[in-house]
């Protein structure tokens, strides 16, 4: 916690949907916009890094490849700390509402399981929040990392952020359609303006694009 703002990242399937979602969610409850925005997709929750502290999607390049490494998708955001119990419960619901707990339930694996990363994990003073939000729907479990995918379970992985920082990943998955969903055009030009702002860095990896 920054200045009584919280890092917490939120996984729950492809991380370009959930992106938006947060995002919406900084719009419509802390009255963000433009530079403001603090929503950047990423990698968490795995055990290993790789050189230089590297986390990749997946490459050809031979660059580590987050899913080798034992990470999910996941959305980090920065948020008051009286603002969790909010952002915490449009994830369970969500998560709740959706047959299969994401929203995208082709992507298979590891790398989609649902996750919520905040300082102190289970252990921490943010988890009465977070288990307030929950309100006995969904199982919560301590995550150890690289845990197993949570597709039709009803289970979401609690991890230390401490312990298991976020990666950023890399500035083209950055406010990107959805495999389903077509965003508008201001969302998507999001990009450059937390590109200017500088809270949108290049990461070590390549930048392939699609």
């Amino acid at each position: 916690a920054e200045g009584g703002q919280v890092q917490l990242y939120f996984g729950q399937g492809c991380f370009w949907h959930l992106q938006h979602d947060i995002v919406k969610e900084e719009v419509d409850v802390l009255g963000r916009k433009g530079g403001d925005i603090t929503a950047l997709a990423g990698y968490a929750g795995g055990n290993k890094v790789g050189d230089k502290g590297r986390v990749c999607y997946h490459n050809l390049a031979m660059a580590p490849d987050y899913g080798q490494m034992g990470h999910t998708e996941v959305v980090n955001v920065s948020m008051p700390e009286d603002k969790i119990g909010a952002f915490a419960k449009k994830y369970f619901d969500d998560a709740d509402r959706y047959p299969m707990g994401r929203a995208d339930p082709q992507d298979r694996g590891t790398e989609y399981r649902s996750a919520i990363g905040i300082p102190g994990g289970v252990d921490g003073k943010y988890f009465d929040a977070v288990k307030a939000a929950n309100a006995g729907r969904l199982e919560l479990l301590k995550g150890e990392g690289n845990d197993a995918d949570t597709v039709r379970t009803k289970k979401v992985w609690i991890y230390d952020s401490d312990k298991y920082p976020f990666y950023q990943g890399e500035v083209y998955h950055q406010f990107h359609d959805d495999m389903l969903e077509s965003y508008s055009k201001p969302y998507k030009g999001l990009k450059d303006t937390v590109l200017k702002t500088g809270s949108l860095k290049k990461v070590d990896c390549p930048e392939v694009g699609f």
